[in-house]
């Protein structure tokens, strides 16, 4: 809900700096709207491929299954955290994937 709330503001703040922009009134904040805008909607979209789950069970020395499972909000599915001890890196998979 709130990745749809941050997607609908930044689309509407770059359309808002785009018309001031065209319309000639304070220029410079229409493009500093349009890029602040823009920033947000693709920060938001690239969010999704850096912290999204992953599918895959990781793999290698420094991978172990943790304790850890949780109902995901967004999905509904049970998912496992897998954690790496060296970097302590993340990763969420959905138990039917075991």
């Amino acid at each position: 809900m709130l990745r749809a709330i941050v997607l609908l503001l930044g689309a509407a703040l770059a359309l808002g700096g785009l018309f001031t922009a065209l319309v000639g009134q304070a220029t410079g904040a229409g493009i500093e709207a349009m890029v602040l805008g823009g920033l947000l909607v693709v920060g938001t979209l690239l969010e999704k491929l850096r912290y999204g789950e992953s599918s895959e069970i990781p793999r290698g020395p420094d991978w172990s299954r943790s304790d850890e499972t949780f109902v995901d909000p967004a999905s509904g599915r049970r998912m496992t955290v897998y954690e790496n001890g060296r970097t302590g890196q993340r990763r969420y998979v959905p138990q039917e994937r075991e």
